[in-house]
Order: C-alpha cells, then structure tokens, then sequence
C-alpha cells in the first residue's frame, strides 16, 4: 500500500467524521427537513393518485388536507392522552411520594444509603418540563408541515433539474436511487403504521379489559414505539408496569398487567415485525441495532425513529452504484445478496 493511499484513507476517514460532526451541530436544521422530506414521500403517492381523478392544483390541495387531518387526528389523540395524564397527576403525586417514602425505609432497613427524600413540588418540576417538550415538537409540526406544502410541487421536477444539473446518465442514475428509496420508504411506512396500529388496538384494549388507567397513552405509546424496531416494542413494559404497581397494589394485578403487555409487545416485536422488515427491509437485525444507537447518538431520541428509514434508504442508495454496491451487500439481510 503506497503512501498516497493511505493519505487518502486517511482523509476519507476524517472527512467522514467531520461530516457526521456537521450533521449532529445541524441537528435543528436537518432534522425538520428530514422529517419534511419524509412526509413528503408519504404524501407523494396520495398526490399522484389524486392527479388521476382531478387536476394537478386541485390534487395538490386534496394532498395537503389529507396530511392535515392525518396530523390533526393524531395530534387530538396525542392531546386527548396527555390530558388524561395531567389530569390524573394529582392522585398518582401522592402515590409516588409514599412509594418513595416505603423504599428509603426498606433501604435503611438493609444498611444502604435510602434516596433524598422528593416533595410534590420537586416532582412537578419533574414532569412539566417533559409536557412542555411533548407539546413544543407538536408545534414544529408546523414547520414541517409548511415545508412539505413547498416541497411536494417541486418533485414534479425533480428529474428533469437531475439531469440538466448531471447529464443524462449521471442524472437517471441518481433518480432511479432517489425514486427506489422514495418507494421503499413509503413501503416501510405502510407497513409499520399497519402493525403499529394493530399493536395499538390491543394494547389499549387490554389496558381498558384489565382496568389499567391511561389506555389511550398506552396505545399511543405502543403504537409511536412501534417504529423503533427490535427494541421499541419491550419499552412500553416499563412504564405500564410502574402505573399498575401504584393503580393496584396488588401483586397478582400488577403481574397480569406485565404478562400481557409482554405477550403482546412480544407478539409484534419478535414475530410480526421480523417477518414484514425481513421482506420489505431486506436489512440486518445487527444493522438495525447499530442504526439505532449511531443516529441515537447524533440526533438524539427522533433520531432511534428514523435510524432504519435513514439507514435503508442509505443502503438502497448505495446499491446503484457500482463503486458502493459492496457497501449495500454489507448491510443487507442473510448472506450479502444485495436484494435490497
């Protein structure tokens, strides 16, 4: 290996990290764009359904009140959920303050050192700040919002300006990969908001059946965790379980409550989301963990939600090129076949 190559290596290298660098410092920037551009390939097919039925401006507005209404009824669901919760926040203070209280005894009873002690105005301080954020990212769904309204007309010419910008075949290359990964992303959406909304439905279902309160944060939470694979499905566990322990009391209940929120997560988690990402995704479950942990670590917790659409569409990017097919192989399912 001659020495030209390795400064080449070299500064590959360091250009990668500070690329990755540059996209974590933008997170503000490029994490709205982002999301617009991949509500935009969701809006896209309605679009051109509609273009079919009705004139271009008016399937371009059809197209903008579908994804409002679509926004809207999950923003009043987000809404009805957490209202249930601040509502119910009272009751569950003092709980909470006596479960402490119960633990620092059993710790000193065992000569460990208990927690400090937490007052109901600590506490407060505690959740309204996670409120407060749940209720500011609804808000930049605007922003999103508004850049998908400029940015769906402009894809009409998206083709035309990649080939006057990089010739002809440079051009077609480059919009095959844009139009195959807009494509597999919109199948991956279809399918985990299918199976999120199955999850969704049971989970609220046994959470109405056992009497465990807030079933519809419950079934948000299912149906929001769906989109984190592998892992998002077992998070639901934790939370369900601490509320049934305060709800209840009772051992026997808090135990039916886990088992069945664990059946069903694991239903979804470990066997209907392995058999749809398997066939849709064709991507390693290594891959989809460390996807998951890389984006994590640069964008924080939107960034585990987009990791596997980020990094498929990355893959499928790759597979139309020669030089990076390799790369595709790498981060394809089974043995490297590339059938991405």
């Amino acid at each position: 290996m001659t020495d030209r190559t390795l400064q080449y290596r070299y500064l590959g290298f360091i250009s990668l990290v500070l690329g990755f660098a540059v996209v974590h410092w933008l997170k503000p920037v490029l994490l709205p764009v982002t999301i617009a551009l991949f509500m935009t390939a969701v809006a896209w097919p309605i679009n051109t359904w509609l273009n079919k039925i009705f004139p271009k401006r008016i399937s371009h507005i059809l197209s903008y009140v579908a994804l409002v209404c679509i926004l809207g009824v999950f923003a009043g669901i987000c809404y009805m959920a957490v209202a249930e919760l601040t509502a119910s926040f009272p009751k569950y203070e003092t709980q909470l303050i006596k479960l402490l209280q119960d633990l620092r005894v059993t710790l000193r009873e065992y000569g460990l050192p208990p927690p400090r002690e937490i007052n109901s105005e600590q506490l407060q301080s505690l959740i309204t700040p996670l409120i407060t954020t749940f209720y500011t990212t609804l808000g930049h769904t605007v922003l999103v919002v508004a850049l998908v309204i400029l940015g769906l007309p402009e894809l009409i010419y998206w083709e035309d300006k990649l080939e006057n910008c990089l010739g002809k075949a440079s051009g077609n290359r480059w919009g095959k990969a844009a139009t195959d990964a807009a494509n597999s992303f919109h199948k991956y959406m279809t399918v985990m908001t299918g199976i999120g909304g199955i999850s969704a439905a049971l989970t609220t279902a046994f959470a109405w059946v056992t009497g465990l309160d807030f079933a519809l944060l419950w079934g948000l939470l299912a149906f929001i965790f769906n989109f984190i694979p592998v892992l998002g499905a077992m998070l639901l566990l934790i939370p369900t379980t601490f509320v049934a322990t305060m709800q209840f009391g009772d051992t026997s209940q808090v135990w039916i409550v886990l088992a069945g929120m664990g059946v069903i997560q694991f239903f979804i988690g470990n066997v209907i989301d392995p058999k749809f990402q398997g066939k849709f995704l064709s991507m390693s479950p290594i891959v989809i963990l460390i996807s998951i942990a890389f984006w994590s670590f640069l964008w924080g917790v939107p960034g585990a939600f987009l990791a596997v659409p980020l990094t498929h569409i990355f893959m499928v990017a790759c597979y139309q090129f020669p030089n990076t097919k390799k790369i595709a192989c790498l981060l394809s399912e089974g043995k490297g076949t590339c059938n991405v």
